[in-house]
């Protein structure tokens, strides 16, 4: 199982059109998505994990880090990667 997790700030001017990206990419892949507020005790304490200083920042089954707002495409083929299914350039 792929696992999404998006930390965000309520002050980021960015985080919302991330967390669109996240939601699409998710919904029509199939994955689990988590969002951590990094304003809140558990959102900080899970940032601190990851060394994240900047919002919005995706962790991909823990692993994989983007900073800033996601291509979608590229989001689309890491999932895709490690669910271990054909990756489609154009998609």
């Amino acid at each position: 199982m792929v696992v999404v997790k998006l930390f965000t700030s309520p002050t980021c001017p960015y985080c919302p059109r991330a967390a669109e990206v996240v939601r699409k990419v998710v919904g029509e892949e199939g994955v689990v998505a988590l969002e951590f507020p990094v304003n809140t005790d558990e959102g900080m304490k899970e940032a601190l994990k990851f060394g994240i200083r900047a919002v919005p920042a995706i962790v991909v089954n823990d692993e994989f880090i983007f900073v800033g707002v996601p291509d979608e495409r590229e989001l689309k083929m890491l999932i895709r990667r490690l669910k271990g299914g054909v990756v489609n350039e154009a998609a």
